[in-house]
């Protein structure tokens, strides 16, 4: 088989109108060079009509374990030299020029579940992005983060609402080269798993970061962000 150049992996349940604005966004962006895989957890709302109408290249619809089962699942069925997670309710909002580096990242938009601009992320983007960077917090969104396959790791079940930002890390602790793109990656539609399951998310993030940064460094990162987070802003406009 021939290897494509991208693999744009959604995963869904039961979110068939979200879908369906998901895959039209992908669709109007696709090229041969381009796969849509999609990992449905066995919806029964009328979302497997939505994935049958545009025949992605690759799709299935079955009970997993959850988001991150899910994701590795598309990961597995991936057959492109990178993957890029555009989950149902999220879209693309520019492609990137990708050419040799291991990973791809830039700004995100955030949005109502209707597809509303609201903002940029109020987290600003590093100029340079290593895995230290993360350990204040997920500095970079998880939709504005493209990786090479062969480097990519599989996301660790143990946890069940924050295993993205243990694989964000993971896969730059692994890259060689990193690019910011200097553009606005994705949209992402506000209200996800992490925002429905705050504290559970807080707790799993925070066993995270103690392991892969320690307890004191973790401490110490995180003094001031609690301490401004009750003067910062939700969103940034766009420049």
């Amino acid at each position: 088989m021939t290897q494509k150049k991208l693999s744009i992996i959604t995963v869904v349940w039961n979110a068939a109108a979200e879908l369906e604005r998901t895959l039209a966004n992908i669709y109007a962006l696709k090229t041969p060079e381009i796969e849509s895989i999609v990992i449905d957890g066995g919806s029964t709302d009328g979302t497997r009509e939505v994935i049958e109408r545009y025949a992605p290249d690759y799709w299935v619809s079955e009970r997993d374990n959850g988001l991150y089962d899910a994701m590795n699942k598309g990961i597995e069925a991936a057959n492109g030299k990178y993957i890029w997670f555009v989950n149902a309710g999220d879209r693309i909002h520019q492609m990137p020029q990708l050419e040799d580096k291991d990973i791809y990242f830039g700004e995100t938009l955030i949005t109502d579940m209707e597809g509303c601009h609201l903002g940029l992320r109020s987290k600003r983007l590093p100029e340079h992005l290593t895995w230290r960077s993360l350990v204040s917090g997920m500095v970079v969104c998880h939709q504005s983060f493209i990786v090479r396959r062969e480097i990519a790791p599989l996301y660790n079940l143990e946890y069940r609402y924050a295993a993205d930002i243990e694989w964000v890390i993971e896969c730059l602790e692994r890259a060689r080269t990193i690019e910011n793109t200097h553009l606005i990656l994705s949209e992402f539609a506000e209200g996800g798993i992490s925002t429905a399951n705050r504290y559970a998310s807080l707790r799993e993030r925070w066993r995270i970061m103690v392991a892969k940064y320690g307890f004191f460094r973790t401490v110490t990162a995180h003094i001031g962000f609690v301490l401004a987070k009750p003067f910062g802003k939700k969103y940034r406009q766009k420049h």
